[in-house]
């Protein structure tokens, strides 16, 4: 009954009543306990909830086949209320509050939240699941690290078909989960450890990138990317430490602080000395070429960009984790620098060259392009650059994403002497106020 109040008390719930009395009329089958209480007798109890005699045979035969296969995920989503807590308690840890979880718990409920984007899309939870929802303890168990690795995988991949606002929750939990158990191990050195890092690091990277460009979070981004850099440390990944670094560098180059972004850049060129393939170090000179021209310096980002173009038909092995870069995004890095460097036929042309070749994936690029090639198109054919910008605006309608709405200023800007500006503003507003943006 203590451990009950306890559990409940930990779970921010509210005083609860419970008494010997009912605890006995549970035991006697007198009564049943009330949903309240279920989650708070699984977690105490260590079984699940059909094991305990907790579920009817109708929510017995509601629970998906997958999972009652899998008694610790069972566990987890034993009551619904449990994950919606740490929902809501993963943000603050992140941003250094206090879950007020007991660790076990804790743990086990970031465990399920990280595994409701895969689950709501379809996706089955690992096999080696069960070695996961156990906590760590002196030594890693391999099991566990297969299971986090193939949901970091997951991720990567439902980043393209889900909305960021909701696999964001779920990655977060993910990356929590993997922190707390590096931290909980002494087994520091060999390859698990190695293994685990370079998991949490690409977890870290990827919840960092979702609120830097997807969602226009800065301060939360920048606490990821601090997470990713120290477990890419841990991992002792070269290319992955290329990735972290160069992403970094883009918070201050947006900002057009040219010093600290540089100083990311210099160390992931460091780092792309030991072992970076063609299309890791293609991309790492498009991001210079970006910071170079979001800070003044056209000359250096068009040669920056050639660099690219020269990467990228080298020989050598990429990493499985970079997709988010390729031939046509090479294309689209060039747009963009030949706009800013004033070039609008030519960036023009290397636009529509990139639009043609964007996987079918590439939605949250393809609103970007398309208003670099407004813009670009603007000085020439204003009426033909509203139609490219009202067709951004329908993919970002879609597909929101914050990166794609800081172009609209150079497109009202190229727009601002004709009669078109006016539709725009119109759109862009109607876009806005629908998505919730200021």
């Amino acid at each position: 009954m203590e451990q009950i109040k306890r559990s409940m008390k930990q779970a921010d719930e509210a005083e609860s009543g419970l008494n010997a009395d009912i605890v006995r009329r549970w035991e006697t089958g007198d009564r049943k306990p009330e949903p309240r209480y279920r989650k708070h007798l699984v977690l105490v109890f260590g079984m699940p909830a059909g094991e305990l005699g907790l579920l009817s045979a109708e929510e017995l035969a509601l629970c998906p086949a997958r999972l009652a296969d899998s008694p610790a995920v069972a566990n987890l989503f034993a009551n619904e209320q449990l994950v919606d807590a740490v929902v809501k308690k993963v943000m603050l840890v992140m941003l250094g509050g206090d879950a007020e979880f007991g660790r076990n718990v804790f743990l086990k409920g970031m465990l399920g939240v990280s595994l409701t984007a895969l689950l709501s899309n379809g996706v089955a939870a690992p096999d080696s699941v069960d070695a996961l929802a156990n906590e760590q303890r002196t030594r890693l168990d391999p099991r566990s690290i297969e299971a986090y690795s193939a949901i970091t995988t997951s991720h990567r991949e439902l980043y393209w078909s889900s909305p960021a606002d909701t696999l964001l929750p779920s990655l977060s939990a993910h990356v929590q989960l993997g922190a707390g158990m590096l931290r909980s191990t002494s087994d520091a050195e060999g390859p698990l450890p190695r293994q685990l890092a370079a998991a949490v690091a690409e977890s870290a990277l990827l919840a960092a990138r979702v609120n830097f460009f997807d969602l226009n979070r800065v301060d939360a981004a920048g606490l990821f990317f601090q997470l990713a850099e120290d477990a890419v440390v841990a991992s002792q990944n070269h290319p992955l430490a290329v990735a972290v670094l160069a992403h970094r560098a883009f918070v201050p180059g947006f900002a057009g602080q040219e010093q600290p972004a540089r100083d990311f850049l210099k160390a992931a060129h460091a780092h792309a000395r030991y072992g970076a393939g063609p299309v890791l170090r293609s991309w790492l000179h498009c991001v210079d070429a970006e910071i170079s021209a979001r800070t003044g310096q056209l000359k250096a980002s068009l040669a920056h960009i050639r660099s690219a173009e020269d990467a990228l038909t080298a020989a050598g092995t990429n990493p499985v984790w970079l997709d988010y870069f390729d031939a046509s995004r090479l294309d689209g890095f060039a747009g963009n620098t030949l706009l800013l460097a004033g070039q609008h036929r030519k960036a023009a042309a290397r636009l529509e060259q990139a639009i043609s070749g964007l996987a079918a994936t590439g939605t949250k690029q393809r609103a970007v392009l398309l208003f670099d090639l407004a813009a670009a198109q603007a000085r020439v054919d204003a009426a033909q650059a509203l139609a490219t910008a009202q067709q951004a605006c329908d993919v970002v309608g879609r597909v929101p994403y914050a990166t794609a709405l800081q172009r609209v200023p150079e497109v009202r800007a190229a727009l601002s002497t004709t009669p078109h500006v006016q539709e725009l503003d119109d759109r862009v507003r109607a876009l806005t106020s629908a998505s919730g943006e200021v």
